[in-house]
């Protein structure tokens, strides 16, 4: 019973401190303690880190890389220069295909130019609308009459007019 009274208290100080141990920390520690020995010996025992430099290599070094690269070459040959523009002919034919290309971008951008235009004034219409304000919108709708006069022609005269003036094709297709 004592000893059930020692382990109640033990686990209050653990639940009022809240530290606690990762699982299996003591079934694992004597195998790291180990193994943190056996590396220690291992650099005891090896005292360089593997790589080994011949003596004087720094020192040979340019002198043997000059031996190798002066023995093996050779004199440089001429090289041979071949003009881009070797004779008139090329040089007029460039030019003309130069203008040839530069007068055909310019009339189909002459022929999209209108189509343009009518683009950005209706993108300037639109912004004059989005520019006015909203009361004076409310006070035009409100003081203009909303209502359509009727019309003076009758519903017979119409169908009459409509019948004798198109054929039966015609008033297929527009339906």
């Amino acid at each position: 019973m004592k000893q059930d009274f020692e382990n109640d208290e033990w686990m209050k100080g653990v639940r009022e401190t809240g530290f606690t141990t990762p699982a299996h920390y003591f079934d694992e520690l004597s195998e790291s303690i180990n193994a943190r020995i056996s590396a220690e010996k291992l650099k005891s025992v090896i005292q360089n880190d593997g790589h080994i430099v011949p003596d004087h290599y720094f020192e040979k070094l340019q002198a043997n890389i000059l031996a190798k690269t002066v023995g093996e070459t050779k004199p440089i040959a001429k090289p041979k220069v071949i003009r881009l523009w070797n004779s008139n002919l090329v040089k007029y034919a460039s030019a003309a295909c130069f203008l040839l290309i530069t007068g055909v971008g310019l009339y189909f951008n002459q022929q999209q130019s209108p189509a343009q235009q009518t683009v950005s004034s209706d993108l300037a219409t639109e912004q004059m609308l989005y520019d006015i304000d909203e009361q004076v919108i409310i006070d035009h709708i409100s003081s203009t009459d909303i209502t359509q006069p009727k019309s003076t022609v009758a519903d017979t005269d119409l169908e009459n007019y409509i019948l004798t003036n198109y054929s039966q094709n015609e008033l297929a297709t527009s339906l």
